[in-house]
């Protein structure tokens, strides 16, 4: 409403008249309306970390599970003495004090849990047929038989189902057997191992002994008659078994090229996909086209026409049609592209679950962050613009920043997240789609357990947080400038709480996160905050705000730095 008493752009029905650009900095009354909105945002500040306070401690933020942990990891131990006796032996010499509970060596189970994963799969399936009666159901023994029985039955026959697991159940069994038996190979080890000590401060105590600082200049590792070199060790605490991503840590020799590649493909991404609205740009040509012909008033009489059919049909396309679809693009962009990112990030390989989520979790929030608000906001659709920019260009235009139509855009961008995100997030068409793919490559209704599993996945936790947090960032930046975004937030919170507690309970499996999930959260709250006495401060120079408000948002954002630290 205090934005409403300007007369600067258009009438009560215009969208800008409704914006922080709609008041004059000459006027004396639309003056004190800005000392307001400078007050305003800068009490949103104490007000969001009394906030973030009381949900970290609600939460207690103290993760007990790594500080009373008895097991501990140890890495890069020679494979020659990575063996259970040779590490006790070292533990009762170097450590006589400590009484030392277990000790697991760590070996490759890729293939081992592969195995595993099949030999579930057949027993599931086998008590399908028993539980279902369906001793009498054939199946042709090869991936995709359901569905395309035609090409399959003239090169391999039909057998029955309850003697075709039997018999895979034998054969995985006695595969299984003969893998634990190649485990025990020295090139089947990883120099890692698990050592559980009955005693925490035990553990306490061999973490600080073995652990790595520059602050360390003297080394306190203790030595033993075998050179089991435990200067070169990494320890840290072991996280839980189930957090433990078992495949991917025979790939430890390739996680430093993992990530450069990773984060090379996601520099080539930002680089030359930035924004979705850059992609929108590139297909505007086509809508605009589509837009020029819905108006029929400009067309010739329909008796004299010799347009083709197509153009005819096309001619007659709604045009609330032509006027949604890029919003619909744009939001569709926005979800594809953050899910690459995520997914680049994943050949990573990491070693737990929970870490899994928190690298997504930031990486895709800053991405997000530049591509969806920062560079739209100052006239950039993609960093190869921003970089021609600065290289070739020079001259920027600083009226164009935080037009109406900018404020604008994320308006129609939250409503359409808030609308059809939730809406789509809910319906899942990815999974109904994988869903399908499962069924076409079974080979009999027997195989119903099996792809039960297959598209029951863990609930992609860090990615999910990493759009939250960026709307949230997007509301309380333009909270201001645009007051018409909150509400429609408000309404994205409400409908994606609503969404994801369905979800979570009743569709996707288990997520392993851990305390630093919500932690790395409580900060984006707060730098969302501080986005918003940044924005205030650049509105107030490009809009020639008077100088005593100019510089008190100045004073007010330089005064945010000690409540960081």
């Amino acid at each position: 409403p205090l934005n409403f008493t300007g007369t600067q752009l258009g009438n009560s029905t215009d969208f800008g008249h409704t914006t922080l650009a709609n008041l004059d900095p000459k006027n004396d009354e639309d003056s004190v309306i800005l000392w307001i909105h400078v007050i305003l945002a800068f009490l949103m500040f104490p007000a969001a970390i009394l906030l973030m306070r009381r949900f970290s401690i609600g939460l207690k933020m103290t993760d007990t599970n790594l500080k009373i942990t008895r097991t501990i990891a140890i890495e890069n131990i020679p494979d020659k003495l990575c063996e259970v006796e040779y590490l006790k032996q070292h533990m009762r010499e170097a450590y006589k004090d400590f009484n030392v509970a277990d000790i697991q060596v760590v070996y490759n189970v890729t293939k081992l849990m592969d195995l595993n994963s099949q030999l579930e799969n057949v027993i599931d399936s086998e008590k399908f047929c028993r539980d279902r009666q369906l001793q009498d159901l054939e199946m042709v023994p090869v991936s995709g038989a359901r569905c395309c029985r035609c090409f399959c039955l003239p090169c391999v026959a039909r057998v029955p189902c309850m003697e075709h697991f039997k018999e895979e159940k034998v054969r995985l069994e006695a595969k299984i057997v003969e893998e634990k038996e190649i485990l025990k190979r020295k090139e089947k080890k990883l120099g890692m191992a698990f050592v559980t000590f009955s005693n925490i401060n035990h553990a306490r105590q061999f973490l600080r002994d073995h652990k790595n600082s520059v602050l360390n200049f003297k080394q306190r590792c203790k030595e033993s008659t075998l050179a089991m070199r435990p200067d070169k060790w990494s320890v840290w605490y072991a996280p839980p078994p189930g957090d433990i991503i078992w495949e991917n840590m025979s790939n430890k020799h390739w996680n430093l090229v993992k990530k450069i590649l990773a984060n090379i493909f996601i520099f080539f991404v930002a680089f030359f996909l930035s924004t979705p609205q850059f992609i929108v740009n590139q297909l505007e040509p086509i809508l605009n086209a589509l837009k020029n012909l819905t108006e029929t008033e400009d067309f010739p009489d329909e008796t004299n026409s010799t347009s083709p059919p197509i153009i005819d049909h096309i001619r007659y396309l709604p045009v609330w049609l032509t006027d949604f679809l890029p919003t619909l693009m744009l939001w569709t962009f926005t979800a594809l592209l953050p899910v690459v990112i995520a997914w680049a990030d994943l050949l990573v390989g990491h070693w737990t679950r929970s870490g899994q989520n928190h690298a997504i979790m930031k990486k895709t929030f800053w991405y997000l962050l530049f591509m969806v608000i920062i560079l739209p906001t100052f006239g950039f659709t993609s960093l190869q613009t921003y970089a021609e920019f600065l290289l070739f260009d020079g001259q920027f235009n600083w009226e164009c920043i935080f037009l109406p139509d900018s404020g604008a855009f994320f308006v129609n961008y939250v409503i359409t997240t808030a609308l059809i995100g939730t809406g789509l997030e809910l319906i899942r068409f990815p999974e109904l789609f994988w869903y399908l793919i499962q069924i076409c490559m079974s080979r009999s209704k027997a195989d119903t357990p099996a792809i039960r599993k297959a598209i029951k996945y863990e609930f992609r936790f860090g990615e999910q947080y990493a759009r939250m947090m960026l709307i949230f960032a997007m509301v309380v930046m333009f909270s201001m400038s645009c007051p018409l975004i909150t509400p429609f937030g408000l309404l994205y919170f409400i409908l994606k709480h609503l969404v994801d507690r369905h979800n979570l309970a009743y569709v996707y499996a288990w997520s392993r996160i851990n305390k630093k999930v919500h932690a790395t959260a409580i900060n984006f709250v707060i730098m969302s905050v501080a986005l918003l006495q940044f924005f205030m401060v650049i509105f107030s120079f490009v809009r020639s705000f008077p100088y005593l408000i100019t510089s008190s948002t100045l004073i007010l954002l330089l005064n945010l730095k000690p409540c960081f630290c």
